[in-house]
């Protein structure tokens, strides 16, 4: 005989999960955003306006199944410390990659176990999502690459010509 917990506690459990998902969405489309409109890069720029458009888009869909679902979700946004440091210059450009990085990463991983552990219907949604958190990964990767070879990088209005002609010296 085996036993399974209600329909009740298990809607619970998805959920939660939704409703972390969909806060996670909202704040990493904030702190991309926030990023777009701030960086004087126009490439940087350009790459976290993009980010930001993919997170609005992973959000709707979202928003979309929590609508399906006929529940209620309490979603709570918390002032994020370390965005805050970000957004007042007291992190370097360095550490604000890697910490966007691990937090993509880490969203990836709780996106790829729940497509593992979801129902039919959720695996899809959870895989596109994590597919769209490792596209991430590798957009700020690249940048933390260029933040290695050139400190400024976030600053550089000349990110373009940088890349096309090299350093002038």
């Amino acid at each position: 005989m085996t036993i399974t917990a209600p329909p009740s506690a298990r809607m619970t459990t998805n959920d939660s999960q939704l409703a972390q998902i969909f806060q996670y969405t909202v704040e990493a489309y904030k702190t991309f955003q926030k990023l777009a409109e701030s960086l004087p890069n126009p490439m940087s720029a350009s790459v976290f306006k993009a980010m930001a458009a993919d997170e609005r888009h992973f959000r709707d869909l979202l928003e979309i199944k929590y609508l399906d679902t006929g529940s209620r979700m309490k979603v709570t946004l918390g002032s994020d410390l370390r965005f805050q440091d970000m957004l007042e210059g007291d992190l370097a450009y360095r550490e604000i990659a890697e910490m966007l990085i691990a937090r993509e990463r880490t969203m990836e991983r709780q996106l790829t176990e729940a497509s593992k552990n979801s129902g039919e219907s959720d695996r899809n949604l959870y895989r596109y999502l994590s597919t769209g958190k490792r596209s991430h990964v590798v957009l700020i990767e690249r940048e933390l690459e260029m933040i290695r070879n050139y400190p400024d990088w976030f600053r550089r209005e000349d990110a373009q010509d940088l890349i096309v002609h090299g350093r002038s010296e």
